[in-house]
């Protein structure tokens, strides 16, 4: 049975940004939306289930569903990360999350007000950096930080970054460029590879992670559906328990082609081996 530790929710693949890097703002939800009580219902009946991560598109465009999440798994010792672009993450929102067990990943990738405009498609620099400041007022350093992601056009604005990050005592943490998936415009650092032995596990997310989209599909990784004979989902939480969906055969023969997968998402922060 395929048991994981890190559940990532794509709740929705709508932005409020128009960011270069991707092209996930040109695109609405297509699907229903998954209830999030059977969303809660499925993580809690995943026992080795260690953190949670909510991603988008932006995923505080729909706020309540977070806040009903969080309360829904408030008695476990499961930690949620939300990664944000910021420009939802208000007062009201930091008062409701500050009381749970979480941590908020605030993308910047330049402190260049004009370079800004470039990277996120519209002039929100003064509202993401008020909200971050605020938000580093109400939070401890463990629940909250910045994320970059470093490509050739960003690189020459990392050191601002980081010592911006440094300068309000959070951690700052860099994530590789890659095209794939994203269809965005920046370009990757072409020096930037991971590299494993061919004895060795090549994909660390094979039997680690599992991730749901926002109507409901479960996939090992979002990624799933490169990987040759593994393009369906593993199931649907409208329609087949978590316990059914990860105890099929199907899930075990993914996870089985992930072990062995050597596609470009290996340098996403996903893969790692800790």
């Amino acid at each position: 049975m395929y048991k994981p530790t890190n559940i990532y929710y794509m709740n929705t693949i709508e932005c409020n940004q128009k960011c270069t890097k991707c092209s996930h703002w040109k695109y609405k939800d297509k699907a229903s939306r998954l209830p999030a009580e059977k969303f809660v219902n499925a993580v809690l009946d995943i026992p080795t289930a260690k953190e949670l991560c909510i991603v988008g598109g932006e995923p505080l465009l729909f706020k309540e569903e977070i806040y009903q999440i969080l309360e829904g798994i408030s008695k476990t010792n499961i930690r949620t990360v939300i990664i944000t672009n910021g420009v939802p993450m208000d007062k009201e929102f930091i008062r409701v999350v500050s009381k749970y067990n979480i941590h908020i990943v605030v993308s910047i990738d330049t402190m260049e007000e004009e370079f800004w405009k470039f990277v996120r498609g519209a002039n929100s620099r003064d509202k993401v950096i008020n909200n971050f400041e605020y938000a580093t007022t109400q939070l401890t350093p463990a629940q909250i930080s910045i994320q970059s992601v470093l490509s050739k056009e960003t690189a020459p604005h990392m050191e601002a970054v980081s010592q911006y990050a440094k300068s309000k005592n959070v951690f700052h943490s860099v994530q590789d460029y890659i095209s794939e998936g994203f269809e965005g415009s920046w370009t990757t650092m072409e020096t930037k590879k991971v590299f494993v032995p061919d004895h060795e596990q090549q994909c660390y997310a094979a039997d680690r992670n599992l991730s749901v989209v926002q109507n409901g599909d479960v996939y090992t990784c979002f990624q799933q559906n490169w990987i040759e004979g593994c393009k369906k989902p593993l199931g649907n939480l409208n329609e087949t328990e978590i316990n059914k969906i990860l105890s099929s055969n199907y899930a075990t023969e993914v996870s089985e082609k992930m072990k062995i997968c050597n596609l470009p998402c290996k340098v996403l922060k996903c893969n790692t081996k800790n």
